[in-house]
């Protein structure tokens, strides 16, 4: 996903953010994430996953600095870009850096 130009088109009025309801909106609250915090990370996260029309972005919340995770989907020269889901990662999941998924290990055989 070119996302520079996607937040450039949000930024100036071509492509408005939208919400995947309930299943982003839902989950983003569980974690006790607000609707701006969304929109910070679709502006400004940093890409740690890019799959072609998805890409999933790493923010920090202000000021307690918790990592969180946001899924947005754009189609080229579409009108809007939606997020899909938005949670905090896990430790169980997530490296500490936030930045990479841990590699499961399989169970050895006897």
């Amino acid at each position: 996903m070119n996302l520079r130009q996607l937040r450039q088109r949000i930024t100036v009025g071509k492509v408005r953010i939208e919400f995947a309801i309930p299943h982003a909106l839902t989950e983003a609250f569980k974690d006790g994430l607000t609707v701006e915090e969304l929109k910070t990370a679709v502006l400004e996260g940093e890409p740690i996953e890019d799959y072609e029309t998805r890409v999933l972005l790493l923010a920090f919340t202000t000021p307690d600095r918790i990592p969180y995770h946001v899924v947005v989907e754009y189609f080229s020269n579409d009108l809007t870009a939606t997020v899909i889901t938005a949670y905090v990662p896990d430790t169980a999941h997530w490296e500490p850096d936030w930045r990479r998924r841990k590699k499961l290990r399989r169970k050895r055989r006897r």
